[in-house]
C-alpha cells in the first residue's frame, strides 16, 4: 500500500482511489457530497456495521493518547418491530419489545496500545480503566495497531457511543501517521438514542443500557463497551424501522435533525 507512506506524486491518483475503497472516504468539498457512499442508501439490515471504542489519556487528541481499543463486525438480521408503526411520542411503550435476536457479533478485537512514555497518564484514568502501564508494555505500538483496524472496516458503516471523541483520536492519528483523512459513515448510538429520547442532551452509554435493558458490563473497558454499543445499536435499529427510518442514511438526517432542532 503505496499510499501510506504518501509524498509520492507518482502514486496520488491510487493514494485517493485506494484510500475511498479502504476506509469509506469520501474527501471533503467533493463534488458528490458527502454521502456518495453505497453504504448510505443501504437497508438497516444489509449493511454492514464496524462497532468500536476507544479508552484515551483524557479527550484532547492533540495532547492524549489512545490506551485501548475494540471493534467488532456487526450484522443485523430479523428486526423484530416490522409490524408496529409507531411515533415518536410512542416509542416508550415499544422498547421493551425489542431484544436482541438478530444480532451477530463477530471478529471482536481487543488491543492494548504500548507507549514509550505514560507518565502523564492521570490515576484516576488507570483506576477508571481498569488499566496499568505495565499491562500496555505488552501491546503494540499505536500505529500498528490503527493500522490492522482501519484494514478491518472495510466499507462498513462505523457505530460508536459518543462517536465523536473516537473519530477525533483516529482522525489526527491518520493523518499524522499516513496524511490521509478518515471521513466514514458514522452512526452514533448517542445521537440516536437522544433523537429516540427527545432528550436535550446526548445520555451517557450507561442510561441507554438502562432503558433499553441492554447488561452493563465492565464499563470504560474497549471490549465491553462495544458489546454494549452493539445491543443498544440493534436496539436503537428496530426502533428507527418502526419510525418509518429504513436506510442508513435515514436514521443518520433523522437523528442530527432531532439532536440539532
Amino acid at each position: 500500500m503505496p499510499w501510506f507512506h504518501g509524498g509520492n506524486p507518482a502514486h496520488s491518483r491510487l493514494a485517493r482511489q485506494s484510500r475511498s475503497r479502504t476506509f469509506g472516504e469520501t474527501p471533503h468539498g467533493a463534488t458528490d457530497g458527502p454521502y456518495s457512499s453505497a453504504a448510505w442508501d443501504l437497508p438497516l439490515e444489509e449493511a454492514s456495521y464496524f462497532v468500536l471504542d476507544i479508552e484515551t489519556s483524557g479527550f484532547a487528541p492533540q495532547t492524549d493518547i489512545v490506551l485501548s481499543i475494540a471493534s467488532a463486525q456487526l450484522h443485523l438480521q430479523n428486526l423484530n418491530l416490522d409490524a408496529f408503526h409507531a411515533s415518536p411520542g410512542q416509542i416508550s411503550n415499544l422498547r421493551q419489545q425489542v431484544t436482541s435476536q438478530g444480532v451477530r457479533v463477530q471478529n471482536l478485537e481487543y488491543e492494548l496500545v504500548k507507549h514509550p512514555d505514560t507518565s502523564f497518564v492521570p490515576a484516576h484514568i488507570w483506576e477508571l480503566t481498569g488499566l496499568t502501564p505495565q499491562a500496555l508494555d505488552s501491546g503494540r505500538e499505536w500505529r500498528e495497531v490503527l493500522f490492522g483496524t482501519l484494514k478491518r472496516t472495510g466499507a462498513s458503516v462505523w457505530v460508536a457511543h459518543h462517536a465523536r471523541h473516537e473519530l477525533s483520536f483516529l482522525q489526527k492519528s491518520a493523518r499524522d501517521f499516513w496524511r490521509l483523512r478518515l471521513h466514514p459513515i458514522v452512526i452514533d448510538t448517542a445521537l440516536v438514542a437522544q433523537a429516540l429520547l427527545g432528550h436535550p442532551q446526548t445520555p451517557t452509554l450507561d442510561e441507554v443500557c438502562a432503558w433499553f435493558d441492554v447488561p452493563v458490563g465492565t464499563r470504560h473497558h474497549a471490549d465491553e463497551d462495544v458489546r454494549m454499543t452493539a445491543l443498544v445499536w440493534q436496539r436503537e435499529a428496530s426502533l428507527c424501522k418502526v419510525l418509518g427510518l429504513s436506510t442508513v442514511g435515514e436514521v443518520i438526517e433523522w437523528a442530527l435533525a432531532r439532536a440539532q432542532g
